[in-house]
């Protein structure tokens, strides 16, 4: 709760200065309230600040940045359900700058577009397991006029085919930019508008890597569509104004409406835990890699990163985050440690966040199905293959070829990889023939 009496024209309060700094750009700018009002005082303010979480962002950041480094950060975490944002932080001291970078500054989201591409993909009929070639490739656009080469990272490329789960779990720009000129270059900014992002983006085959600014508080708000099954939010600052007679002015009440299909939000959701799984390694390791030891939970998400800007964004049911980290004036983070800071700052944020919450699994909707496939290539596994990893699918669209790559000679026909509890394969014999009799 703030009680605002206009004393002073900038915020003297060191609790969350860049949140205040919002409330009172909405209260006039969103709520039509007049300066004069809020300068006479008497307003009361119920905001959707949690001060817990807002603490925990503060001292993470604090911690995870080195005091030398000139690195700027932008911090914003929400509650997907409710579109209420819980924790804000717009620059690492506010007395230097008060340039809020998590609601004002436009950025290049880098990889963490892809997952707004993906969608558009798979509503078009893509699966997890559609395969493309992952290798250097030269696309001409604009009639021919104009070409285009993207780079994986480090240019590690497969130099083989990849299926669409491994392209987001190692953040392979080949693959990206061929999903998003196959759908058509007006696609994913159709999409992204759909997902919140007020932003102009330019229609080139660069935009499939992140390369038109948007806000964090907005990206922040899309993966929250992904983490509550694909109903609208908005990023809410202010639940309700009361004046000093007690009449309420101003009631947020969040929307419930249904805007993106369930069953393919559930499955781009699932996909988004690739990051965090060994099992889609391949010519290159997964990119959540450096933080998997640090998880006691299921998390999805995306990194994203350019020359200039480092970001991480990811969620569980009851909690979305999200973390941008660059130079002001868009100096290249050449400092490893520096490119990790949005990483850690988000993993640290989400453990400490959810310490004591219930951990919560991502519920598969009706019209999705379930299958052991072999990663490397999108195809059902069998017993013979080295990795089987459970794939959520829209139903129908699941894989019905299985993987004979594994086969032994004397097999007849491949037998389906399934995972057994513990308590399963020590079962005795006699046991299982009862339960099978009924």
């Amino acid at each position: 709760k703030l009680s605002l009496i206009g004393e002073h024209p900038h915020v003297q309060n060191h609790f969350a200065p860049y949140f205040q700094d919002i409330v009172r750009h909405e209260l006039v700018h969103k709520l039509n309230i007049s300066e004069e009002t809020i300068a006479l005082g008497g307003l009361t303010i119920y905001t959707t600040i949690d001060p817990e979480l807002q603490q925990i962002a503060e001292k993470v950041v604090q911690e995870n940045m080195s005091d030398e480094s000139k690195i700027q950060v932008g911090f914003v975490a929400m509650d997907p359900e409710t579109g209420f944002v819980k924790a804000l932080i717009g620059g690492r001291d506010y007395q230097e700058s008060t340039y809020n970078r998590a609601y004002q500054a436009l950025r290049q989201p880098g990889s963490t577009i892809k997952p707004l591409l993906y969608y558009a993909a798979l509503e078009r009929g893509f699966t997890p397991s559609t395969t493309m070639r992952s290798e250097i490739t030269t696309f001409k656009y604009d009639n021919g006029h104009a070409e285009y080469t993207p780079h994986n990272f480090n240019n590690h490329y497969a130099e083989d085919e990849i299926t669409l789960a491994q392209a987001l779990a190692l953040s392979d720009n080949v693959y990206a930019v061929k999903t998003h000129l196959f759908l058509g270059e007006e696609v994913l900014a159709d999409t992204a508008k759909q997902f919140g992002i007020s932003a102009e983006m330019q229609k080139v085959p660069s935009l499939a890597l992140g390369t038109s600014g948007v806000r964090v508080v907005e990206m922040v708000n899309a993966y929250s569509m992904f983490a509550n099954g694909g109903k609208k939010v908005e990023p809410t600052f202010i639940q309700k104004v009361v004046n000093e007679k007690g009449e309420v002015l101003f009631e947020s009440k969040p929307e419930q409406e249904q805007v993106l299909d369930p069953d393919t939000t559930f499955v781009m959701a699932s996909l988004l835990r690739g990051m965090f799984d060994p099992k889609l390694d391949d010519y290159t390791r997964v990119t959540g890699t450096s933080v998997i030891n640090e998880m006691t939970r299921p998390y999805a998400g995306k990194s994203g990163s350019t020359d200039t800007d480092s970001w991480m964004i990811g969620f569980t049911p009851q909690l979305t985050a999200g973390v941008w980290t660059g130079y002001d004036e868009g100096k290249e983070i050449t400092l490893t440690a520096e490119k990790m800071y949005a990483k850690n700052i988000w993993i640290d944020f989400m453990e400490k966040a959810l310490e004591d919450k219930p951990v919560r699994t991502f519920v598969p909707t009706d019209g999705v199905v379930g299958v052991y496939v072999n990663p490397d290539n999108g195809k059902l596994a069998t017993e013979s293959c080295p990795v089987a990893r459970f794939t959520y699918y829209i139903k129908g669209t699941e894989p019905t070829t299985y993987c004979t790559e594994h086969i032994k000679e004397d097999e007849i026909e491949p037998k389906p990889a399934e995972e057994k509890s513990p308590a399963e394969k020590d079962k005795p014999w006699f046991k299982k023939l009862f339960e099978w009799w009924g």
